[in-house]
């Protein structure tokens, strides 16, 4: 992975890479990072078959000191497999050549590219969710405590973008934390699956060591740090598939968070606001303007986590034993989809950290609107019947116009100027905004595991 200006992907751009890549995220897919890693597999799998009695202790241990201090030709190693037209030969030549004439014949002995290339995506995914995971609890913790503080905080509920009964900023909170929870959940379980062990040798059976296949395959898990599966998944890609569909889940929430702050911090509706960090500038010609910044970008980053997920679901279609067509493009799409996914799990903390509630404006957009027409109607119901008390009411908001007195149009009814509408409108505005505080709590008193 290359950085300033022979950069050619823009998360790699001294400028603009922060909006597309964490740091850890860029220290684990860096290209002298992802080798050592590699190199750390060799190692594992060496030491796997001395547990075994399969290859000499000595010379696993030659490797894996090798692995761990050894200072990486990358010039070398990049020439050898250009030449060779494969995937690791220049890594493993140059692994021989470096732990001696007695260690080199047991480097990747028995073992596959797939093998090497396919225990590092296991890590991959654990490592993408360990970030992720702590992000998504982190912003559980958050939307909690925006829960706790704005349970009772009246703001106007939306339905086909327009605004409906009065709810409560804590009830919505609730909303977004219930489903975070739910996707730390499924990552909790989905982990079993995706971060296993995938040794499988040539065909998938490990057949190079016959009878003691199986148990190689747990010792190499032991020693990876990865779960031992039941067989090698060389050939079945659903774990990594499974994986992206829990990405794309979990980045449609940060997106679903982000765009409705974005919606709710329109000027005209002006509820939420984003914090607006030191020397921060919206645009350079209009001071007025506070862009929502953060909560666009998780909208962004949330399109190109379902864009590599699809192609990562799509690769689960293979053919046989091995099919390099779909595997190898995994190689572009996991780190796409990872750097995405942690970029837009730390903006999502960021923004919900420094979210302004405006109380004022939410206050102001009800009292404009016409919240409590649902509950008017039925109050009227048992005098008019259900039909004839909408059309009455349907009738006053249209004739009062946008933000206009319609109670006062209705009240001219005669039909039913005797009823106390003002009570009737108290009343059934406090009832919506009371169930948005009975579910907030609700869900306050769930309590979490997380």
């Amino acid at each position: 992975m290359s950085t300033g200006p022979g950069a050619t992907h823009l998360r790699d751009s001294a400028q603009y890479g922060h909006l597309w890549m964490t740091q850890p995220m860029r220290e684990w897919f860096g290209e002298k990072e992802r080798l050592r890693c590699w190199l750390g597999i060799y190692a594992s799998l060496a030491a796997a078959q001395a547990d075994l009695g399969l290859v000499p202790r000595a010379a696993a241990e030659r490797i894996a000191e090798t692995a761990l201090t050894g200072e990486i030709d990358l010039v070398e190693v990049a020439a050898t497999t250009v030449r060779t037209g494969h995937s690791t030969a220049g890594l493993v030549a140059w692994l021989q050549s470096e732990v001696g004439a007695a260690a080199a014949p047991y480097v990747g002995l028995g073992a596959t590219v797939q093998d090497i290339s396919d225990t590092w995506t296991a890590l991959t995914l654990r490592r993408t969710g360990e970030l992720a995971g702590q992000d998504l609890i982190a912003l559980l913790q958050l939307l909690r405590q925006l829960t706790e503080r704005y349970r009772a905080t009246p703001m106007a509920a939306r339905t086909h973008g327009q605004v409906g009964v009065p709810i409560t900023v804590g009830f919505k909170a609730a909303g977004w934390a219930a489903e975070c929870e739910r996707h730390l959940d499924r990552f909790a379980e989905g982990r079993e699956r995706w971060e296993v062990a995938p040794l499988g040798g040539s065909v998938g059976s490990i057949a190079y060591w016959g009878t003691q296949g199986p148990d190689l395959l747990d010792a190499f898990a032991a020693r990876t740090g990865l779960g031992a599966p039941v067989l090698p998944w060389g050939c079945a890609r659903d774990a990594v598939a499974e994986f992206a569909c829990w990405a794309q889940l979990t980045a449609t929430l940060l997106g679903r968070i982000g765009n409705e702050v974005y919606q709710l911090q329109r000027t005209e509706i002006g509820e939420l606001t984003e914090a607006v960090a030191p020397g921060q500038i919206s645009s350079v010609t209009m001071p007025h303007k506070r862009n929502p910044e953060l909560a666009e970008h998780l909208v962004t980053l949330r399109r190109l986590v379902s864009a590599s997920a699809g192609l990562l679901i799509d690769g689960a279609l293979v053919e046989h034993e091995r099919d390099g067509r779909m595997w190898k493009a995994e190689w572009v799409a996991l780190p796409d989809l990872c750097s995405a996914l942690t970029r837009a799990t730390r903006a999502c903390v960021d923004l919900v950290r420094g979210l302004q509630v405006q109380e004022h404006r939410m206050a102001r957009n009800l009292a404009a609107a016409a919240t409590t027409s649902e509950q008017v109607v039925t109050a009227l119901a048992g005098r008019l019947g259900r039909d004839q008390a909408f059309a009455a009411v349907r009738t006053a908001i249209d004739r009062a116009g946008p933000g206009g007195a319609w109670m006062a149009e209705l009240a001219d009814d005669p039909r039913i100027a005797d009823t106390d509408l003002m009570s009737t409108a108290d009343l059934v505005d406090h009832d919506a905004i009371a169930s948005a505080v009975a579910f907030a709590d609700r869900w306050l008193r769930g309590g979490t595991q997380w």
